[in-house]
């Protein structure tokens, strides 16, 4: 499902609404695969999709399906650096996409420095490309701290194997 840019596009809209609507968030949280193909994402018959949200306590970490990780894996070596930098005490909960159902990870609302305009909002979704050319959202900015400490991880989904994590990038300004 996340293959697809157009489907990436959307998720990444749907991710930057939810932030500021909260009855779309409560949708997209409790029937993602519905809301999401309301928005016109492309999901095949019998594919689940599972929203998980992060929280101050909680980060939600996705690994690409076992046979799409060695694709991405500077994607993954990036996301373990950040790992090394959360707060002590945050959770890490790590769940692996497979064939048959995909994990979106819903950051936090970048809230701390006040309400995303519109066009904020368009720059973080970076908008529905019809193509297959890549859709890179720019990272979201947020006021604030980030401690380093130690962090656990938990595997919650998916087969044994080396645990890879991919964070959706965010810069503390």
């Amino acid at each position: 499902m996340k293959k697809n840019n157009k489907n990436r596009a959307i998720i990444a809209e749907s991710i930057a609404r939810s932030w500021k609507d909260e009855t779309f968030k409560n949708q997209l949280v409790n029937d993602p695969k519905a809301t999401l193909e309301a928005a016109g994402a492309e999901i095949d018959p019998g594919h689940e999709v599972c929203v998980v949200e992060n929280t101050s306590s909680v980060v939600n970490a996705v690994l690409p399906a076992h046979a799409d990780q060695p694709e991405h894996s500077d994607q993954i070596d990036a996301g373990l650096e950040q790992l090394r930098g959360l707060s002590e005490g945050v959770e890490v909960r790590v769940h692996r996409d497979t064939a048959q159902k995909s994990f979106i990870a819903l950051p936090e609302a970048p809230g701390m420095g006040g309400d995303l305009s519109d066009s904020d909002l368009e720059q973080v979704a970076g908008g529905k490309g019809g193509t297959d050319t890549a859709v890179t959202a720019p990272p979201v900015v947020v006021s604030g701290t980030v401690p380093v400490a130690q962090v656990e991880i938990t595997m919650t989904d998916g087969p044994p194997g080396p645990v890879v994590v991919v964070i959706v990038p965010c810069t503390v300004a």
